[in-house]
C-alpha cells in the first residue's frame, strides 16, 4: 500500500507538471511575442473588430496624416468605409513600408502590427459605451508614428532611380525611427497590383552582407581582445592569402595601402588589415563581439518585426578564408540595414544600442493615452571608452578617408562605408553607415543601394544630404 501511494503521487506529480507546462509556455509566449499573437490573421476576435470598428488615423510625428478612414453610405444604407492615405503622392510612397496599405501588401506595417490600437482592441467598456451612445459607432484609437513624413519624402527624391536599396534614420539616444524607407516603393492609394519585389520591406526584412560597414564590429573586438591594437601597424600589399587552400582576401581593386596604423586602415577600408585581425582574433572571440551586437538575436521589439541577423549560417567555428572575409564584412554575414543602424547608434550612443521604436503614442477618441513613449534600452554592446575610440575611428573615416563625400561643414559626421561583393550580381552594393556626433541633431542612418557601387561614391552622397537636412545646415 505504501508503495502504491508513492506511486501514486509521481503520477500525480507528472500530470500537473504535464498541465502547468504548457500554461506557463503560454503565459511565456504571450508576454513575448504578445504583439505577434494579437495582429496574427488568426486572431478570430481581431477581425470582427475589423469589421465592427473604424480604424483610427495614423500620422506622423508632427501630425501629418498618414491614413485615415472616408465614411459614406451605399444605394442600401450600409455604411462603407474607405482607406485613405496621404494627399502627398511622395509621402504616400515614401512611407508606405512602414504605415502598410488595406490590402495587407506590406507584412508588418502599421495598418496590421498596430491594429490592436487601430481597431480599438484596448478600448474599455465605459469607452464603448459612450460611443455607441454618441455617434453610434465605434472608432479605434489614432496612432502617431515616430517617422517624419517630410524627411521621408526628400529621402525617396534622393534615392537613385531603378535601384533597390533602404535607408533607415534613428534617434540614436531614444530609438526613435525617422525614416524606415524600403526601395522600390509604391502608391498605396492607385497602385491597383504589388508585386513581391515592391512590398519586401528591405530596411527590416532584407538580409545581406553589410560589405566593410562590418568592421566596427571587427574594430570593437580587436580593441577588446588585443593588447595595443591602436599602436599596431600593419603591411598591405593588396591582398592576404588565407588557409591551406590559399585562397585571397582582395582589397578594392587590389588597392595595395603599404605600412598603415589601424586608424588607417579603418579609414581607407583595408580588408587586408580586417583579415588579419580576424584571423588572429580568432572565430571564439569574433563570434562573441557579433553576439555583443545582437547578430544572431531573436528580435522581438514592440513596435515592429526585423529579421534575426546571422553572423554565420552554422555553429561550426569559421577558419582560414571564411573567417578572414568575415572580418572584412563578407562571408556568410547577413545583417539587415535597420539592424546596422542600431551598430551605428550603439557607437554615437556610448556603446548603449536602444530598442527601434516606431509608435510614438495611440491616443483614444475620449483622449486617454493608451501607449506613452519611453525609450528602451536594448542592450549595452561596449564601454564608453571603447565606443569613444570607434567613434574617433569613424570620424576619421569622413575627414580623411573613404566617406568624404558624407562631410558636412560645421558638423561632426562619423561614419564607413561598404562595398559589399555578391557572387550572383553584376555590380556591388554600395553601404553606408554613420552619425552626426552633436547631441543637438541625435541621428544616425543607414544607407544601402543594391548593385550600384561603392559605397563612398553612391552610398555617402546621400548621407551627407540627408544629414544636412536634419542639421538645418
Amino acid at each position: 500500500m505504501k508503495h502504491l501511494r508513492h506511486s501514486m503521487r509521481i503520477v500525480a506529480f507528472f500530470l500537473v507538471l504535464m498541465i502547468l507546462l504548457p500554461v506557463g509556455y503560454g503565459g511565456y509566449s504571450l508576454i513575448r511575442y504578445g504583439t505577434r499573437w494579437r495582429t496574427s490573421e488568426y486572431n478570430t476576435y481581431l477581425s470582427s473588430l475589423k469589421n465592427e470598428v473604424i480604424p483610427g488615423n495614423i500620422t506622423d510625428r508632427n501630425g501629418v496624416l498618414l491614413a485615415t478612414t472616408q465614411i459614406s453610405a451605399d444605394a442600401d444604407g450600409e455604411i462603407v468605409k474607405k482607406r485613405l492615405y496621404a494627399q502627398d503622392a511622395a509621402v504616400r510612397s515614401s512611407v508606405v513600408h512602414v504605415v502598410g496599405d488595406t490590402r495587407g501588401n506590406v507584412k508588418n506595417a502599421a495598418e496590421n502590427f498596430l491594429a490592436e490600437y487601430l481597431y480599438g482592441a484596448n478600448m474599455t467598456y465605459p469607452e464603448r459605451l459612450s460611443q455607441l451612445s454618441g455617434s453610434g459607432m465605434l472608432r479605434g484609437d489614432n496612432v502617431q508614428l515616430t517617422v517624419d513624413s517630410a524627411l521621408c519624402a526628400y529621402i525617396n527624391s534622393l534615392f537613385p532611380q531603378g535601384h533597390s536599396g533602404a535607408v533607415v534614420v534613428m534617434n540614436y539616444k531614444t530609438g526613435e525611427l525617422l525614416a524606415e524607407m524600403s526601395f522600390p516603393n509604391y502608391d498605396p492609394q492607385f497602385t491597383p497590383s504589388v508585386s513581391v519585389y515592391q512590398a519586401l520591406n528591405r530596411a527590416t526584412r532584407w538580409l545581406s552582407a553589410p560589405g566593410s560597414t562590418y568592421k566596427i564590429v571587427t574594430l570593437t573586438s580587436a580593441l577588446q581582445n588585443m593588447q595595443s591594437a591602436a599602436e599596431r601597424t600593419f603591411t598591405c600589399t593588396g591582398g592576404v592569402l588565407f588557409g591551406e587552400h590559399q585562397r585571397n582576401v582582395m582589397d578594392y581593386g587590389a588597392a595595395a595601402h603599404g605600412n598603415v596604423s589601424l586608424k588607417n586602415a579603418f579609414a581607407q577600408s583595408c580588408n587586408s588589415t580586417f583579415a588579419i585581425l580576424a584571423a588572429e582574433l580568432g572565430d571564439k572571440a569574433m563570434r562573441k563581439t557579433a553576439e555583443s551586437f545582437g547578430i544572431g538575436d531573436d528580435f522581438t521589439f514592440r513596435d515592429l518585426v526585423v529579421e534575426n541577423s546571422a553572423y554565420a549560417n552554422s555553429q561550426v567555428a569559421l577558419m582560414g578564408a571564411d573567417l578572414a572575409w568575415t572580418g572584412a564584412g563578407q562571408n556568410e554575414l547577413a545583417v539587415t540595414p535597420l539592424h546596422m543602424c542600431m551598430i551605428a547608434s550603439a557607437v554615437a550612443n556610448g556603446g548603449v544600442m536602444m530598442e527601434p521604436r516606431l509608435l510614438l503614442s495611440a491616443t483614444g477618441v475620449s483622449g486617454i493615452e493608451r501607449a506613452p513613449f519611453e525609450p528602451i534600452v536594448y542592450r549595452t554592446v561596449m564601454d564608453p571608452q571603447t565606443a569613444a575610440t570607434v567613434r574617433e575611428y569613424m570620424r576619421s573615416v569622413v575627414t580623411n578617408g573613404t566617406g568624404r563625400s558624407a562631410s558636412v561643414n560645421g558638423l561632426a559626421i562619423c561614419g564607413k562605408t561598404g562595398t559589399a561583393e555578391i557572387d550572383t550580381q553584376n555590380q556591388d552594393n554600395a553601404w553606408f553607415v554613420g552619425f552626426i556626433a552633436d547631441d543637438r541633431y541625435p541621428y544616425s542612418l543607414c544607407i544601402a543601394v543594391e548593385e550600384a557601387g561603392t559605397g563612398g561614391s553612391i552610398a555617402a552622397p546621400i548621407a551627407q544630404k540627408i544629414f544636412t537636412y536634419l542639421s538645418g545646415k
